[in-house]
């Protein structure tokens, strides 16, 4: 594992280091941990925003979502 330096505030710390000692595990693990679910959440985030513009740009609303649904199920059966 690569060590780096972050900087953050130090009530933040503070919190954290509580929480690691109450579960007991450490800052680092949970500060890992916060990490990963950040970016999954940013991708996520990402997909979404992707997800909506081309819809957008192919006139696909709401209301056509479980057509087409259907559609690609029943087409993925034949």
């Amino acid at each position: 594992m690569t060590a780096k330096n972050v900087t953050i505030s130090p009530e933040l710390f503070a919190r954290v280091t509580e929480e690691a000692a109450a579960e007991g595990t450490t800052a680092d693990e949970i500060a890992n941990e916060a990490m990963k679910r950040y970016l999954a959440v940013r991708r996520v985030d990402r997909l979404q925003r992707y997800g909506h513009k081309r819809a957008k740009e192919l006139g696909i609303t709401e209301d056509d979502v479980p057509r087409l649904i259907a559609e690609s199920r029943a087409e993925r059966r034949r």
